[in-house]
């Protein structure tokens, strides 16, 4: 297996290298690297290249169309740097690295969300060679992917863990903060909520990751890849990376003096593996904060950790010198390293003259003299006949300089292919009015009065529609189209279970589904019906817009973290939609925060997450107990129907979560301007200023 390990800055590029990582990962938005300078940068990549660890480049974004030059300049200038891989989180960056950088592999990154076997194929046809996993997947689940995808698989072992599904989560970018989907989330999550009355709780709050212990598990399950993501300190880091390559290179589980080590350095914070067995409710805590006591341990323990890496070459390259010396011509002498690389040195003339006489053994000793550089040496090939001179140090001078110009040849980026960034996919006609798509969660918010009003479209969960069938003929007789909305997460051991929900679906004349995932397209077809993309893809620009329509798509919603202008500036080669009225989606969670709390199942209710600033959340239940968290105020775009036009939008959606079914057709006919009707607590969400 492969240790990666996040390096946020040059320290911890050295930390994470001289600590033993095969490869370390580094972060770029849509304007830059995070953590370095271009200098800073370009040194850290032939850093790490002299000492053969690999570097790969992650796009930590969803890039609007504005930025996809900048990303498309940034992966083109990473490739020239050598980077042996381009991480992608945005759908869209995907066909813009192939682009770009046609000679660099294109991994897919865990908030693209790809769970299941269908999904991870999807990205593979796509050109990309690794996928790195959700958290969420249990051990079976993840043996069970590897025995049928064509890609590598990537788990990350160590690091802090996030409450939502990857790719699923918003709260932050609701609650005033930067957006998890650009790389910036602000850990509301950890926050205090009250979901039963008390305000000293964190029914969010997920304790840090740890799977260390598990290595040997992830072997067997033919994992390619273990991450160590990012740390606050240079020193976590690389402690983390010292006893999970120690692990993984020597095949064995972590000593009891390293895991106490691990221990004092993260100050004795609470790790859990529960999630690699499915205990998703034992993942909960981690709000609190370390004892002083702990903090002044760690900080000690890591002390000692910085003097073990900084200024010392821990990790060094194989090596094996040669020389030979024959009296009356020039000495020669080479090296060549363990990966081919060679260098070559000619000398002065040896004679039998005054100077230093050298053998085989003085040679050997002096060449093997290479501590402190990026090289061991193995062995010494000499042929050195008595009485040979040379001017005094020459054997000095040839292993400086043949280092030297080793060093230079490693240094060297590889000579590849650059592309141009092709101009962005265009297609589709500008609609002359607005589709009404109406979305409930219940059956019971459907109503006869709901029905008279003859929205274009109705969309109801799949695990509704056998309830809702006698009211689904009378929406069908008005005209409305029916499509049913699938679950924004279907692990493989579930596709039964839907499959069967869509045959009745079909069954009861329901031909379209809404999906959320890349991977349930191929479902839909499978059942007999059509695909419509879900927020849930997170489409935010033009190339993950064609991406998405490539794969068979009637519609597309677009992120509603995106501003009307850059919904404007998108090509639609397939119907625009957007959530124009409705609570927005805040997180999706694989644990059951309802019954952690009610300390028992209550999911037919609805209840409310509070925050200490006073907003109130609804939390209602997707399929198979995960949880979905909705925002406290309701986005209200109706007033605003020739601006969505002018943007290219043809479809509006209203989201109904928590309203009633009165509710629901009061809203609908405000939003198709039959009313003055006006809900409580309405905000422009994004759409006005978008997200940072």
């Amino acid at each position: 297996m492969e240790v990666l390990a996040c390096a946020g800055s040059a320290e911890a590029v050295v930390a994470a290298v001289q600590s033993g990582a095969d490869a370390i990962y580094i972060r770029f938005g849509g304007r830059g690297v995070h953590g370095f300078t271009e200098d800073a940068l370009a040194k850290s990549v032939r850093y790490c290249r002299v000492r053969g660890c690999r570097v790969y480049a992650m796009l930590d974004t969803l890039m609007s169309d504005a930025e996809v030059p900048a990303a498309a300049a940034l992966a083109k200038r990473a490739s020239e740097l050598g980077v042996h891989a381009l991480i992608a989180q945005d759908l869209g960056f995907i066909s813009v690295a192939r682009s770009v950088a046609p000679d660099v592999p294109v991994f897919a990154g865990e908030r693209l969300g790809l769970h299941n076997t269908a999904g991870i194929e999807s990205v593979r046809q796509l050109g990309v060679s690794r996928v790195f996993l959700p958290g969420e997947l249990t051990l079976n689940e993840i043996s069970s992917l590897s025995g049928r995808c064509g890609a590598e698989l990537a788990v990350r072992v160590i690091g802090e863990q996030c409450a939502a599904r990857a790719g699923q989560c918003w709260l932050s970018a609701l609650t005033g903060g930067g957006s998890a989907n650009r790389g910036a989330c602000s850990r509301v999550c950890m926050e205090r909520y009250s979901l039963g009355g008390r305000m000293d709780d964190y029914p969010l709050a997920t304790r840090p990751l740890s799977l260390i212990s598990r290595l040997g598990e992830l072997d067997k399950a033919a994992v390619k890849c273990v991450v160590i993501g990012g740390m606050d300190r240079p020193e976590r880091l690389a402690s983390a990376v010292r006893v999970c390559s120690a692990c993984v290179r020597e095949g064995r589980a972590p000593t009891r003096q390293e895991l106490e080590e691990l221990d004092t350095v993260f100050a004795r914070r609470e790790f859990t593996d529960a999630c690699l067995d499915g205990r998703f409710a034992d993942m909960a805590g981690g709000a609190e904060a370390p004892e002083r006591d702990d903090e002044r341990a760690a900080e000690r323990a890591m002390s000692a950790v910085r003097r073990g890496y900084a200024n010392r070459e821990l990790r060094r390259v194989r090596v094996e010198f040669f020389l030979a010396a024959k009296p009356g011509r020039p000495l020669l002498a080479g090296v060549q390293d363990s990966d081919g690389n060679r260098a070559e040195y000619k000398g002065p003339v040896v004679s039998s003259a005054p100077g230093e006489e050298i053998t085989q053994g003085s040679v050997a000793d002096e060449l093997r003299r290479t501590k402190g550089t990026p090289y061991h040496c193995d062995r010494v090939m000499s042929f050195v006949p008595p009485g040979c001179r040379v001017p005094p140090d020459t054997i000095l001078n040839v292993r400086r300089t043949l280092i030297h110009s080793l060093t230079q040849k490693r240094a060297e980026a590889p000579r590849r292919r650059t592309g141009a960034l092709g101009a962005p996919p265009s297609g589709g006609v500008q609609a002359e009015k607005l589709d009404i798509c109406v979305e409930v969660r219940s059956a019971s918010q459907l109503s006869d009065e709901l029905a008279e009003l003859k929205p274009d479209y109705l969309y109801l969960p799949l695990t509704e529609v056998p309830e809702a069938v006698p009211m689904l003929e009378t929406f069908r007789r008005g005209g409305t189209s029916i499509a049913a909305v699938l679950p924004r997460v279907i692990h493989d051991g579930e596709l039964a279970g839907i499959g069967e929900l869509l045959k009745r679906a079909l069954g009861a004349g329901v031909t379209q589904a809404l999906v959320g995932s890349l991977g349930h397209i191929a479902l839909v077809r499978m059942a007999g019906m059509e695909a419509r993309g879900d927020y849930g893809l997170n489409v935010f620009n033009s190339y993950a817009a064609a991406s998405a329509a490539d794969a068979g798509l009637l519609s597309l919603t677009a992120s509603f973290e995106l501003s009307l202008a850059q919904i404007s500036r998108m090509a639609k080669p397939v119907p625009l939609e957007i959530i124009g009225y409705g609570r927005l989606p805040a997180m999706l969670t694989e644990r059951c925060i309802i019954e952690a709390s009610a300390r028992r199942c209550v999911c037919e209710n609805v209840p409310k997450l509070s925050d200490a600033h006073g907003r109130v959340m609804p939390v209602t239940r997707e399929y198979v107990c995960r949880n979905a968290v909705y925002g406290s105020d309701k986005v209200y775009m109706a007033d605003r129907r020739a601006e969505l036009l002018s943007a290219g939008v043809s479809r509006f959606r209203l989201l109904f979560t928590n309203e009633g079914a009165r509710e629901a057709c009061e809203v609908t006919r405000s939003c198709m301007g039959l009313s003055a009707y006006r809900p409580n607590g309405l905000t422009r969400g994004f759409y006005v200023k978008g997200v940072e």
